[in-house]
């Protein structure tokens, strides 16, 4: 039997060693700080970080020079993005993908202050990333060595079994909905959910490797009729939803296989019945305010008084639940557009964006202008050209206003939602029947007194309440919008119009600027992955003489249509991916990774946890199973609308394509 050499494999087996060391460290530290635990499926983040150390410990044992100085700038070069993972996570509350890396230099012009805040809050996470970078320095005299090249052989069937044991195991569990195989294979970029799995090297591998591809085509689910209603319920028969679509006429006019198939699945759905509630508000003027990290913890009796007003009066949601944990861009085109956003974008060419030159007749600045023939005013205190908005909003029908652009403030960073309202009400408080929309910038984090202008501006009002300071700089802001509120009220209540006008006020995303702790003591309760996205929708109707209350679960994309029934527009239910809370129709609340919850069941995808809210024995067979192919069919249909300008193409307008770096003409 031969004997090692151990002198000749030392070199060797202190490069294999130092490597694999220092990825698990960064890969520890990474689930430590962004995952708070170590679960089971850690086990694939392991084996990968064993098999990508193998490999880098391999490749540099290649040099002939320089080793040691390459192993520095590598080391330096990985902990810098490890580094730029925690600190976005610690801003934004998720990791970033490769493709919102694009958008770095557009996020460092507007967050550098939030940014350096947070480098200099979260310094001990950071310098322990270059612990690595000591050991080095310690092994320095052995990393420089030359390694034999039978070391490198073994390197290599080690890189190989390791990789290959590990790829074997993600197999075992099945390659169905929401398993690991589907996560791996996945075309979708779902950054945390890979990186909790299988580590963030191995996340980024996977979205270079499948970088502009499409997702794997999801089948489009029919859900099955609903029940038969009953002699009483169909005493009164109020019609659907939908448009008359010559579906043969459109299918012989393509002959694209996505366009076909969103044909026939759009044919085969039944559409939402209309309701008693159709055209209810038909001759209201509608305000609709997309709140910046706007929650129930907002919503304060004595801190913001207007807010709360409005909150018990007009149209109540009991289980209403914000989809997203951030990126103000996704929440604010489900809330626009009754659609799912494309999850494999970034912010950078967000759906918002992507959207901005194909034909979108649902919106309610285009339905109102084109059905009602009035004008529509949208408002947004930040620059237009951040996220595109200025080319995104006026094809969604607005005649828009900006920071900068035909409004003005005494702040940058954040802007103020009072004086957004105060230069624009007059725009048109005076028409006889108008629709206005505003997005929000006062409630944008980081909530501190030293970078936010308005958490300063109102600290006072909060300063002796029982919250930590981020939290009492948190409402602090959302006095600022409660200031716009009140301010808008006072206006309607002058021009004599306030009876028959109702506001609508949804947040774009969770508050993700509060930690969990800080926002379960703001709220009052230990929240979970569920309870952190239940949320406030405002629907306040004047001159409502009882509030009308909805039970059902319902989420971003169901206000859409919601508020296209009851101002009784014209819109074609089979073709968005939200559902009139007054309708026939499923209704749920969707998470944006997926997980669900009805008032029967709520399913997380990340763990697969199954909640019954009723007896298992009650359900119909397979109900779980149905609602994931209900929800990933609502997602896949909701990115193909959008992908393909599926409504230019229905509606017979030009023609465009839209691909997941932009668009581009025919």
């Amino acid at each position: 039997m031969a004997r090692v050499n151990w002198k000749k494999a030392a070199p060797g087996v202190w490069l294999a060693a130092y490597w694999v060391f220092a990825l698990l460290y960064w890969e520890g530290l990474l689930h430590k700080a962004v995952f708070g635990s170590f679960e089971a499926e850690c086990l694939y983040a392991l084996g990968f970080s064993v098999s990508m150390g193998l490999a880098l410990a391999l490749a540099v044992s290649f040099l002939k020079k320089g080793r040691f100085a390459v192993n520095v700038i590598a080391s330096l070069v990985l902990a810098v993005f490890y580094g730029s993972q925690l600190v976005y996570r610690f801003i934004f509350g998720t990791l970033y993908s490769v493709a919102m890396a694009a958008q770095g230099g557009e996020a460092m012009a507007s967050f550098w202050r939030e940014l350096l805040s947070t480098m200099g809050e979260k310094w001990l996470w950071l310098v322990a990333l270059f612990v690595p970078l000591a050991a080095l320095g310690m092994l320095r005299r052995f990393l420089g060595e030359r390694v034999d090249y039978r070391a490198r052989i073994v390197l290599l069937a080690l890189v190989l079994a390791a990789f290959g044991a590990t790829r074997y195991a993600i197999t075992l569990g099945g390659d169905g909905m929401f398993s690991d195989e589907a996560y791996y294979t996945s075309g979708e970029i779902a950054t945390d959910q890979t990186a909790r799995r299988f580590g963030l090297l191995t996340t980024l591998r996977l979205e270079l490797t499948r970088g502009g591809r499409e997702p794997e085509k999801v089948e489009y689910y029919i859900p099955a009729a609903t029940e038969p209603e009953t002699a009483e319920e169909t005493q009164t028969e109020y019609g659907e939803n939908i448009l008359e679509i010559d579906w043969d006429a459109l299918n012989a006019g393509t002959e694209d296989e996505k366009l076909l198939a969103i044909n026939s699945y759009c044919a085969q759905l039944a559409g939402t019945k209309k309701n008693e509630y159709t055209g209810m508000l038909r001759d209201y003027n509608l305000i609709v305010i997309c709140a910046e990290s706007f929650s129930t913890g907002a919503i304060q009796p004595e801190i913001t008084p207007n807010l709360y007003k409005l909150s018990q009066e007009g149209i109540l949601f009991k289980n209403y639940y914000n989809s997203f944990p951030n990126t103000t861009t996704d929440g604010e085109y489900a809330l626009l557009q009754g659609l799912y956003p494309d999850t494999g974008r970034s912010k950078a060419v967000s759906s918002l964006y992507a959207s901005r030159e194909s034909y979108l007749p649902f919106t309610l600045g285009n339905a109102f202008r084109q059905q009602r023939g009035f004008e529509c005013w949208g408002y947004h205190n930040y620059e237009g050209s951040y996220y595109g908005r200025d080319e995104s909003h006026p094809n969604m029908g607005y005649q828009m206003r900006f920071a900068g652009d035909g409004m003005t403030f005494t702040t940058t960073w954040p802007a103020s939602d009072l004086e957004m309202m105060e230069q624009s009400v007059d725009d048109y408080i005076g028409q006889e029947q108008f629709h206005a929309y505003y997005m929000t910038f006062s409630g944008h984090y980081k909530y501190d007194t030293k970078t936010n202008a308005l958490a300063k501006r109102n600290f006072d009002a909060v300063k002796d309440l029982p919250y930590d300071n981020t939290t009492k700089a948190y409402l602090s802001c959302n006095i600022e919008l409660d200031k716009a509120v009140g301010y808008l009220m006072e206006r309607l209540e002058q021009a004599g119009v306030a009876d028959r006008t109702a506001i609508v006020i949804a947040g774009d995303h969770f508050p993700y600027g509060l930690t969990d702790k800080q926002y379960s003591d703001l709220v009052g309760y230990e929240i979970d992955a569920f309870s952190k996205y239940s949320s406030s929708l405002i629907f306040w109707v004047g001159g409502l003489e009882q509030p009308i209350v909805v039970e059902d679960y319902c989420c971003n994309v169901d206000i859409l249509p919601t508020i296209l029934n009851l101002w009784g527009l014209q819109y074609d239910s089979r073709m968005l991916a939200g559902t009139d809370v007054f309708s026939d129709g499923t209704h749920v609340a969707v998470l944006i990774d997926k997980s669900w919850l009805t008032d029967k069941v709520w399913f997380q995808t990340g763990s697969g946890k199954v909640t019954y809210l009723v007896e298992e024995s009650e359900l119909k067979e397979g109900y779980v199973e149905e609602m994931n192919r209900l929800i990933a069919t609502r997602f896949s249909i909701s990115a193909d609308i959008l992908n393909t300008a599926y409504y230019n193409y229905v509606f017979g307008r030009e023609q465009v394509t839209v691909d997941r770096l932009g668009w581009h003409r025919k």
